[in-house]
């Protein structure tokens, strides 16, 4: 998914579902990370953007707290 439409998905997801989303970034980072461990993992460009996915789910929900 490209980044802008991440973000749109973001900007539109209610707070329900960015923690969701969240959960489900985190999980996938970490089962990224165990492949990369034992080396069964193909594309090594996947780790940085899960990291970068939830940083932007995260400053998108501490916009949303500042907002009000």
């Amino acid at each position: 998914m490209k980044k802008t439409e991440f973000n749109n998905k973001i900007t539109a997801a209610s707070d329900a579902e960015l923690e969701k989303m969240l959960s489900d970034e985190r999980k996938n980072l970490f089962t990224l990370r165990q492949k990369k461990a034992f080396r069964q993992l193909d594309d090594v460009h996947a780790i940085p953007e899960a990291k970068k996915n939830i940083a932007r789910i995260l400053t998108e929900k501490r916009a949303r707290e500042l907002k009000g």
